[in-house]
């Protein structure tokens, strides 16, 4: 099931593909704006994430279709082009190959780089989830999505919600790092975390052993970042924000309880 959002030039423009994108122009706006901080060019950083999404498109979308046409394709490559489906996860495993493959060839300091960027990543999963039509499985609950005769936990928000709340802790924590990939290491123990924690409210068929891959992922990456932490002691140049400023607190919650009801009313409204 995929929802229009709205009609362009009589055109459908559908909620998913509309909420990846925002997630990229966000994205690249962010990443652009840490990667100069961090003595990376904003140029450098843009060129960058267009080339990964380029690969993921392309290698979803041949993907994709070669798994509902298969030879075939040779004899109307156009599909490619106009196919609407994607495989993710073809595409996932092509990006983070592209993404070894460029920071072999063109980055000199691979954890600074890839401190700059996390957080947008965060950014760009919490709108991706939050425009999906993907429901959870069944629930009485009454934060529950009415599908059917069916009522179905609304996965894509808790998602959302998730990953939004990772991006601000990653955004909050980025100036005040005691050693390089700290950004990195918490964005892997915070993601796993999240996606052992939504795992029960998904509609999974047949035994998984994910759930145990995800807790071992989070204790593992949570026992680097902290022992790298301890390893690295905070010196004069690293340190940036008082976390002692209560005021400081109290407008991080505002804001991040602000932008949960609004993404809360979005998502609401788009099954309404």
């Amino acid at each position: 099931m995929e929802n229009i959002l709205f009609f362009f030039a009589n055109l459908p423009v559908y909620t998913y593909g509309f909420m990846i994108a925002l997630g990229l122009l966000l994205g690249t706006i962010l990443a652009q704006q840490e990667g100069k901080r961090k003595g990376f060019g904003a140029e450098f950083i843009y060129n960058f994430i267009i080339q990964v999404a380029l690969v993921f498109i392309l290698v979803g979308r041949l993907a994709s279709v070669t798994q509902v046409l298969g030879w075939r394709l040779f004899i109307s490559p156009w599909n490619i082009f106009t196919s609407a489906h994607l495989d993710e996860t073809r595409g996932i495993l092509a990006v983070g190959v592209y993404i070894v493959y460029f920071i072999v060839r063109h980055v000199k300091q691979p954890a600074v780089f890839l401190d700059a960027l996390v957080p947008s990543v965060a950014l760009m999963q919490s709108l991706a989830y939050l425009g999906s039509s993907v429901l959870g499985s069944e629930t009485t609950s009454f934060l529950g999505v009415k599908l059917g005769d069916f009522m179905l936990h609304p996965l894509p928000l808790y998602s959302g919600l998730a990953y939004y709340t990772i991006f601000s802790i990653l955004w909050i924590s980025r100036r005040n790092l005691r050693y390089d990939g700290q950004i990195l290491m918490s964005y892997l123990a915070l993601s796993a975390l999240a996606r052992r924690l939504l795992m029960p409210f998904q509609e999974v068929f047949g035994e998984s052993t994910n759930p145990w891959l995800y807790a071992f992922a989070t204790l593992l990456f949570g026992f680097i970042w902290f022992y790298l932490l301890v390893e690295s002691p905070l010196t004069d140049s690293r340190r940036r924000r008082n976390w002692t400023n209560w005021r400081f607190w109290i407008l991080y919650f505002i804001s991040l309880v602000g932008v949960g009801a609004v993404m809360v009313k979005f998502f609401y409204w788009r099954f309404s």
